[in-house]
Parts: structure tokens; C-alpha cells; sequence
């Protein structure tokens, strides 16, 4: 396994991490423990999940397969999404950082989290009051590094610079949506993470199952396939025609480097230089083997000569489509 440092943090991680979104939900205990071991014995140091992931159960999954072995991982987890009914039972205020790292600390069967992450901006949030309670909890020894998962490139500067003002604890890690139907983070947040050295863990990187190839233009979603179970933010995100047709015109370039499409638009994102670690987040354990077919080879300059000519550089597919968690701030309706 090869392991690149986090940006300019001190902490090397697997290139492939291992998302835990689907233990606990479509994956049963026993096979996600399972998993999550195999993965660890197959040197993946780096393991991603969050509070709202089955209920916290992935969370919980998580910390009983790591018990005995705790300082072998690096543990990505995050807060925004809702807990509770009440009025401070989401977002990225003090109040639900503080009490769902208590929560997720818990669950996780650990005193500290290695990486704790704002799930997505909170508009109604001070950007400023959250940057600051994660640096009391990095002070208190209960997170060791801070990242931000769905920032825009303005954002994420913004809280680089609101860190540097007040001096508290940098974005280490940032965690976009990125794969070769989907290449907006290219415009402006992947190189303001290479300009500041903050590491760059992928998510989606396989558009959730389009760059799998398992959905074919013009027909129904396979039974039992995300897309079947009307999963909400694949409904909004990745079912569109134009991705469809895209996976189907890598599956030649993948047949010419002897791998599956997984393995090679897995591929195609860690050969971006700027991506420290891709998440994967297998349901079954031959998806997970799958995915780890991706490392020990190099695609060609051919190929992502095609995949640019498919997919250019900075744009996705679908004319019109908007990501709801990117949304498009610049012309405000009030």
C-alpha cells in the first residue's frame, strides 16, 4: 500500500480510504466488520464515516471493528446534519460541534477523532464561530486536525484566512465530490488545496455506481441498485442520461489497460497529483476487492487525452446540472 502525507500535516494515509456510509444500512454488522478488517490487513491506515451515516450506526460498527487496534487507523468523521428535532440539533454551531463530538467520540469507542470534519457549509453559522470551536476541541486533545467537505474554493480560502487571523488550527483536509463525470472541483478548489498544502480526500469517486458502468442508457437502474432504492442524493446528482453514456465510452479504455471501469476511474482520479486519497465505500466485500484493483499500475496519457475530450477539464456532464450542495450563490433571489 502506498501512503502520501495529508497535505503538509505530519500524518501519512492510505490511498484509498475506506468510506463506511453503506455499515450498518445495506451492509450488516458482521460483513462491514469484515470488511473493515480486511481493509486494515491490506496496509489501509484511513477510514472515513460521519454522525448521520445510518443513524450513527457506522459510527458505532467503526469503533467495534477498530477496538484493539485503534492506533493503526486514521479516523475521518463529521458534524452538520440533523441529530435531533430541536433548533440546535444540526448545522456547524458551537453547540452541535461540541455535543455531537461527544457523541461520535462515544460511538467510535475512542477519546479523540484524527480528523473531524464540517460535513458541509452552515449559511446561518458564522463561518468564524465554527472554525473556532473546532480549534478548542484540537486544543483539547479531542480532534487533532480540522477539514471541510463540500466548500467552494472562496470558502475554503475564507477559512484559511479567518485561521491564520485568529490563529487556530488550519483546514488540514478537504473532502469534494470528484470523478471524470463530475470535474468542477478542478476550476478553483483543488488548486487552492495545492497552493496551501491542505490534503484532498475524494468522495464519489466512482459517481456512485454510473462510473461502475451498472446503469445503461435508456434502461431501468439494475434491482437493488442505489439508484433503484431512489437514493436521495444520487436522484439529485449522478442519474443523469449524459453520465451514463460517458461510463459506457470509458468501458474500451478501461478494456485496454485490463481492468474494470471501477478500477480505472478509481485510477483516473489518484492520478491527479493535487488528490492525496480516494474514499471508496464497497456495500459487499468483491466490491471492495474491486476497488482495490485500482492501485500498482499507471493509466496512460492516451486515455486521459479521451476522457478529457469526453469530460474537459473544470466541467461535468448534463448541460444545466447543479450539484444542491454547491449551490449556485451568485445571483440571489432576495
Amino acid at each position: 500500500m502506498e501512503y502520501r502525507n495529508l497535505g503538509n500535516a505530519g500524518v501519512k494515509v492510505s490511498r484509498l480510504c475506506l468510506g463506511t456510509m453503506m455499515f450498518g444500512g445495506a451492509t450488516n454488522e458482521r460483513d462491514s466488520i469484515e470488511i473493515i478488517h480486511r481493509a486494515m490487513d491490506d496496509g489501509i491506515n484511513f477510514i472515513d464515516s460521519a454522525n448521520v451515516y445510518n443513524d450513527g450506526e457506522a459510527e458505532s460498527i467503526l469503533g467495534k471493528a477498530v477496538s484493539g487496534r485503534r492506533d493503526r487507523v486514521v479516523i475521518a468523521t463529521k458534524v452538520f446534519g440533523a441529530r435531533g428535532d430541536g433548533p440546535n440539533d444540526q448545522g456547524n454551531g458551537r453547540i452541535h460541534i461540541f455535543n455531537e463530538v461527544e457523541n461520535s467520540l462515544r460511538r467510535l469507542g475512542t477519546d479523540y477523532i484524527d480528523i473531524y470534519i464540517l460535513h458541509r457549509r452552515d449559511y446561518e453559522t458564522p463561518l468564524e464561530e465554527s472554525i473556532e470551536a473546532l480549534n478548542d476541541l484540537v486544543r483539547q486533545g479531542k480532534v487533532r486536525y480540522a477539514g471541510c467537505s463540500n466548500f467552494y474554493g472562496y470558502e475554503l480560502a475564507q477559512a484559511l484566512w479567518i485561521s491564520d487571523r485568529n490563529r487556530c488550527a488550519p483546514m488540514a483536509v478537504v473532502q469534494p465530490l470528484y470523478n471524470i463525470v463530475n470535474r468542477d472541483a478542478e476550476l478553483e478548489l483543488l488548486p487552492c488545496c495545492r497552493e496551501h498544502g491542505i490534503g484532498v480526500m475524494i468522495y464519489s469517486p466512482l459517481a456512485r455506481g454510473v462510473l461502475a458502468g451498472k446503469y445503461l442508457p435508456g434502461q431501468a437502474p439494475p434491482e437493488g441498485s442505489r439508484a433503484d432504492r431512489k437514493d436521495p442524493r444520487m436522484m439529485v446528482t449522478e442519474v443523469r442520461e449524459e453520465s451514463y453514456e460517458v461510463a459506457q465510452r470509458l468501458v474500451p479504455l478501461a478494456d485496454a489497460h485490463d481492468v474494470t471501469l471501477t478500477q480505472f476511474s478509481l485510477n483516473w482520479v489518484l492520478a491527479n497529483p493535487i488528490v492525496t486519497s480516494a474514499i471508496v465505500g464497497p456495500r459487499t466485500m468483491a466490491q471492495y476487492e474491486d476497488n482495490l484493483g485500482c492501485l500498482g499500475w499507471d493509466i496512460s496519457q492516451k486515455a486521459l487525452d479521451e476522457i478529457d475530450a469526453l469530460v474537459p477539464p473544470g466541467e461535468h456532464t448534463g448541460w444545466g446540472f447543479n450539484d444542491p450542495q454547491y449551490p449556485v450563490r451568485g445571483r440571489p433571489k432576495t
